[in-house]
């Protein structure tokens, strides 16, 4: 006499998926609740004139950098640990803080030394800026 197999409702399959993505989005979103702060609170000037940019300390394995801002538009990109920009800038709005205005993550290079740099994208006026980096491997202040 063959037994019948019982089978889950499809709903069970279902919430499984779900739960699977959560954790992979948890495990994906590390670095950006391991953030390290740098630049922070710093007055750039307007873009297009010098001091417009702060460039943070290079990491090894740095894969993701973002901007705060408070009073003026702001733009977040990775470089090099030589100062070349990586990736094009990605820019966010004013008045984010205490979140991230723009983020940008980049994973060609694991094991490569980068940094993180942020920019000013007001044409006039001078403002305040913070830059957060994440290592996928941890990052030290």
């Amino acid at each position: 006499m063959a037994e019948s197999v019982k089978r889950a409702p499809a709903w069970v399959s279902v919430v499984g998926l779900l739960l699977a993505i959560c954790i992979a989005g948890l495990a994906a979103a590390t670095p950006r609740a391991s953030a390290v702060t740098f630049c922070g609170g710093v007055t750039l000037a307007p873009y297009g004139q010098g001091g417009d940019r702060c460039w943070g300390p290079s990491r090894e394995s740095l894969n993701f950098a973002a901007v705060v801002t408070y009073q003026r538009a702001g733009c977040v990109n990775i470089a090099s640990s030589s100062n070349v920009l990586l990736q094009s800038w990605v820019c966010g709005a004013a008045g984010s803080a205490p979140q991230y205005a723009a983020s940008v993550t980049y994973l060609q290079d694991p094991r490569g030394f980068h940094k993180g740099v942020i920019r000013n994208n007001n044409l006039s006026y001078s403002a305040t800026f913070s830059g957060n980096f994440g290592c996928a491997n941890g990052c030290t202040s």
